[in-house]
This record gives structure tokens, sequence and C-alpha cells, in this order.
């Protein structure tokens, strides 16, 4: 077995992954609460129950918490984390400027995508923030846009408009709404499955061809449903990319088919 740590910007995620890199169990604890190391340790016990693991693998976009996270890992299970980076051997070739400011979590979400979904593929994150990201025929990362989060988004407009409420993200039955909560709630929903449509639209044009679309995130499961093109939703694919990174950084697995310089 495995411990997958994902450090986000609201959330860190631990997950303990099979020999297949399937999610048995995780646990969620909040990354904005100054939690320490002991602290991070005891829910990674918690995940564990006694259970012994063969590594870590750890995705983090909050670099403060990275040697946090790195050492109650150390302190719980042990181990001593691989911390991914555009170095680590995720079987792609980075190809665009500055491969070193890629995100650890896109690095291991499209590595994940490029092993186990036809090529090319978009990747759609959405998270704190939504990030959508491309994956050629010849497993290159070729780069992608990076827009609000939807809460994030709602956020904003709360900030700015004293009289809107704060809602639940989740989609009413029309899009063309009567009452202020629900024409928020079709903004948010619907308005972000517009995006993604017309982003793979567009992605396809430039690339030329048809490509395989995987949504993952937290709140991918609200908009996957009122997309008119087809996508797949996967919960767990970053959490799997870091179980891949782990095992190709020990020689267990390789790549297939990357080309260039392929890391």
């Amino acid at each position: 077995m495995l411990l997958a740590i994902d450090i986000g910007n609201t959330n860190v995620v631990l997950a303990l992954l099979d020999a297949e890199d399937r999610v048995l169990e995780e646990r969620r604890a909040p990354s904005k609460d100054g939690w320490t190391a002991e602290q991070y340790a005891a829910q990674i016990r918690a995940l564990l129950c006694g259970r012994a693991v063969r590594g870590a693998a750890v995705s983090s976009v909050v670099p403060e918490l990275t040697g946090v996270l790195s050492a109650a890992a150390r302190e719980a299970a042990g181990v001593t984390a691989l911390v991914v980076n555009s170095d680590s051997p995720v079987g792609l070739t980075l190809a665009i400027e500055q491969p070193e400011t890629l995100g650890a979590d896109i690095l291991a979400a499209d590595a994940a995508a490029a092993e186990e979904y036809p090529l090319p593929v978009i990747v759609f994150d959405f998270g704190t923030a939504t990030t959508v990201t491309v994956v050629d025929e010849q497993r290159r990362y070729r780069g992608g846009v990076i827009l609000p989060g939807i809460k994030l988004g709602m956020q904003a407009l709360f900030t700015g408009t004293a009289q809107l409420p704060d809602i639940r993200i989740e989609a009413p039955a029309h899009v063309i709404c009567t009452e202020t909560v629900e024409s928020l709630q079709a903004g948010a929903v619907y308005g972000a499955a517009a995006m993604t449509d017309g982003l793979v639209e567009r992605m396809e044009s430039e690339l030329g061809r048809p490509c395989t679309a995987v949504v993952t995130g937290g709140l991918g499961r609200f908009v996957v449903p009122h997309c008119r093109r087809r996508l797949v939703y996967d919960e767990h694919l970053l959490l799997r990319g870091l179980g891949m990174i782990w095992r190709r950084a020990q020689g267990e697995i390789h790549s297939c088919g990357a080309m260039g310089n392929a890391v």
C-alpha cells in the first residue's frame, strides 16, 4: 500500500492506495488552519489504522505545507515522501516554457489521464481554481488555461455585492430563473458546463482532432451531468497519478510511448 497526500488551497487529502493505485480509504484535513505536523500525523495514523505502507507521494500547491506534511508522513508512517515536481518521472514530455512552474496537482492528474485514457486528453480539475490542461497523442503536456473556481467566483460576487446570499452549489431545474438564489446557482453550474463544452470544442479545433475529456475535482460532479459533450468524471484521478509517479520513481512501471525529454 501507498500513502498519497494532495495538499490543495482548501483541503489536504490523505489517501491509502492499493497495489493498483486504487483508493481504499481517504481523509480530509484543512490546509488553512495552521495545523502542525503532529496534527496531520494523527490524521495519517487514523487513516492507516496500524497498516504499513511502502512509501508516500505528495503533491502540493501550498509550499509552506509541503515540509509539514512530509514530516507528518515520516512521523506517522515511517517513510520518506516523494514530493512531486517537474523533475519527477511523470511519463510525459513537458512541452511548455518554464515547466518548473507547473503545479504538482496538474502533473499527477495528467500523468494518470495519459496512462488510462485515449489520447489526446483534456483534463478539467474543478477545485479552488479550475484548471484545463491538454496531453496530446504523443504524451506531450501542451498547457492549458486557468480560471477562478466555481466557489471562488461566487465568493467574489458575495464580496462585491452586499445583497447576494451565500448559496449551495447545485443546479436548478431551469437555466432561465426567476429567483435570485436559483439564478446564482444556474450561473455557477450551467455557466461552468457551458464553459466546459466550449473549451473542449476550442481545444479540439486547435489540436485538429477529437479528444477524450476527463473531469476531476470535488465540484466536477455538479458540472458533468449538465454538459452537452461526453465527459468522464474521475474523482480519484490525481491520487492515482501520485501512485503511478511513485511506482515509476521506483522503476516498477515505465511510461508508454513518451517522446523527447520525458520526465
